[in-house]
């Protein structure tokens, strides 16, 4: 205790200004995942759950790191982390994550050219708008709606002509071809696919490049797994980096950092990828993201360089002991055998089916963890407290929810009818997902003016300046990438009503979470309902009315657990496991005709509903056991 006791009387130690730069690593690079998705859903001919894999394997990496952490830990009898020190925790965690950056590059690189004529099986078999795009771009075979039928669609330039005007493609496709502004479309039938391809190949050349999309997932979740350990150790970290006292004032300039991370990574990425490409369905190639991945290589050594030679504080916790909790290891054990059950699905190509449920799977893990702990808390831990395990699924749910907003959120824009007539290109997204991702943004910095000592009018003051300063961020680093944000401006309404959100919510954590659930839920019926600019940006304020859920959930899960405040702490990061789960399902009900992307946004909509329930319940949790959960004071994520 003499070391934190003489840093509690220092102020803020330097080295948390680069602690910082770990922060926006995380949310730059989730964020840049929406970017991503859509691209290499077009570039790898993905159906929309197979897109949102990218996603399961970023998220998953930070499950499958905690419960490693968590079983060793266990087994060893002493916390892991906590021994071999934070400093050290972030510095393997930066190099898993270089090590993961370098396999990326050549897992990018690496394709396969073939004949166009070997693609009609992959064809066969695609679902509804899932299309199929030769090496060169310029012409694509599209899955429609209606049964049996197919597109060619042919690229609007000065070879289109050489397409639509020969005489085997035309004999091919009977109705021939009609200008649609970017692109000439025919339609044709399932049973003259092979014609249409063998005439693409005998008279054009065309071929068809594969890629390795598994290979890219795998140096992704390598990745996200630093991220995990980096992420474990840096929460604590911040703390210990100065006056104890004043750590939530430096988690919430982290969780501000975090939140600039995630408002630029959309419109770094599209730059990477496109350029300054305005409109079009841009021919471009996917090694352009080398250069992201080389950056964070140089970056993540330098950090981990900075903490290597830098003397800094370390945590004196560490021959503490670590709780034997027998009941909840197994209940860990069980959510474990779900994630595995998920995996048999991916290889046996049942993957909706069995993402649900491995999701209701552990719901129900968590839900007779809650009744049978309440029976015989003995074995139990943490997971005694019922707090705790609606929290758990509490978090699962809030990371999925903001994860699947806007990771499906490319593929609605670029749904024809939706916004616009024929649907945004790739090189057009970049604005409307950095405006979710900067949603966070302002409800985090609006969030964190809570924390710091001002008078009552001066809060209030800032409360409606601060959200409009953010905005502004969001507004200028669009501008400063070329991007036309005129269009942006009425989303300047939804900021109000998170502003009024904010007053209603009285800086408590139970009745803020429970009225953005329920503008969560609004929103959600509203883009439903509707469709052009009123729905999207509907659906992107459920990036502000997320914003400041974490801190929320997390105060009132770990309210009261006294000595196992840590161990219900690294269950709730297991739980980020949501973030990999939620959105595949919501891709694979975007898959069915029925449904489609616009109505698979349903499921935000099932999610902010438990939100606002976990809300309701947890207060009345609380209060039974004494705890006064008004006051609970809200960190920073």
């Amino acid at each position: 205790m003499a070391q934190q006791s003489r840093q509690g009387a220092q102020s803020t130690h330097p080295s948390f200004f680069v602690l910082i730069l770990v922060f926006f690593f995380w949310g730059f690079l989730a964020a840049s995942n929406s970017i991503f998705i859509p691209f290499c859903k077009s570039h790898f001919n993905l159906t929309q759950l197979e897109s949102q894999l990218i996603d399961f394997s970023f998220y998953s990496a930070y499950f499958i790191g905690s419960l490693i952490l968590y079983l060793a830990s266990a087994a060893r009898k002493v916390d892991i982390l906590n021994k071999i020190g934070y400093k050290k925790g972030i510095i393997y965690g930066l190099l898993i994550s270089v090590l993961g950056s370098a396999i990326m590059i050549p897992c990018v690189n690496k394709e396969k050219i073939v004949p166009i004529t070997e693609t009609v099986k992959d064809i066969s078999s695609f679902q509804p708008e899932q299309q199929l795009q030769t090496s060169d771009r310029e012409v694509k075979i599209r899955r429609e709606k209606e049964n049996d039928t197919y597109s060619l669609l042919i690229a609007n330039n000065e070879n289109g002509a050489k397409y639509t005007s020969n005489a085997n493609l035309l004999a091919a496709v009977p109705g021939g071809f009609a200008l649609n502004g970017k692109e000439y479309t025919g339609t044709f039938k399932k049973e003259n696919l092979e014609k249409v391809v063998g005439v693409l190949q005998a008279d054009f050349q065309q071929t068809a490049t594969f890629g390795y999309f598994g290979l890219i997932l795998m140096a992704l979740f390598i990745v996200a797994l630093g991220f995990s350990l980096q992420q474990t150790a840096a929460n604590p970290f911040a703390i210990l980096l100065g006056d104890p006292a004043k750590g939530a004032h430096r988690l919430n300039l982290a969780g501000g950092i975090n939140s600039f991370g995630t408002t630029i990574g959309p419109i770094i990425v599209s730059m990477l990828l496109f350029g300054g490409a305005k409109g079009g369905e841009v021919s471009t190639d996917i090694s352009k993201i080398n250069m992201l991945y080389i950056m964070l290589i140089v970056l993540f050594l330098i950090a981990a360089a900075i903490f290597a030679f830098v003397k800094m504080p370390e945590s004196t916790e560490a021959n503490e002991a670590f709780e034997s909790s027998p009941k909840a290891t197994n209940a860990i054990l069980g959510i474990t055998l779900m994630f595995i059950l998920i995996l048999l699905g991916l290889w046996l190509k049942m993957e909706l089916p069995l993402f649900i449920t491995g999701i209701i799977g552990i719901i129900g893990i968590l839900f007779v963890a809650k009744l049978s702990s309440q029976k015989n808390p003995e074995g139990w831990g943490a997971m005694k407290y019922p707090q705790l395990t609606l929290g758990m699924l509490a978090i699962f749910i809030y990371v999925g929810v903001e994860v699947t907003i806007a990771s499906n959120l490319g593929a609605l824009l670029k749904h024809p009818g939706f916004l616009t007539p024929q649907g945004l290109a790739e090189s057009q997204l970049d604005p409307y997902v950095s405006l979710f991702w900067g949603s966070m943004m302002i409800g985090r910095w609006t969030g964190a003016i809570s924390v710091f000592n001002v008078s009552k009018t001066t809060r209030k003051i800032l409360c409606v300046v601060v959200p409009f300063v953010a905005y502004g961020v969001v507004l200028g680093a669009n501008i400063l990438k070329g991007n036309e944000v005129k269009e942006l401006y009425p989303y300047a309404i939804c900021i109000a009503i998170q502003i009024i959100g904010f007053f209603a919510g009285q800086d408590k954590p139970a009745k803020t979470l429970m009225i953005f659930g329920l503008l969560g839920i609004l929103a959600v019926a509203i883009g439903l309902t509707t469709s052009g600019p009123l729905a999207t940006f509907a659906f992107i304020s459920g990036g502000l009315f997320c914003s400041v859920m974490w801190p929320s959930i997390f105060a009132l899960s770990i309210g009261g657990l006294g000595k196992y405040t840590g161990q219900g702490s690294a269950f709730l990061i297991m739980m980020i496991l949501g973030g990999s789960l939620v959105p595949p399902v919501q891709g694979g009900l975007a898959d069915i005709p029925a449904i489609g992307i616009h109505y698979s946004y349903i499921i935000p909509g099932i999610c902010f509903a438990y939100l606002a329930f976990f809300a309701f319940r947890v207060k009345n949790i609380l209060k039974s056991q004494g705890i006064d959960y008004e006051s609970a004071i809200s960190g920073g994520h």
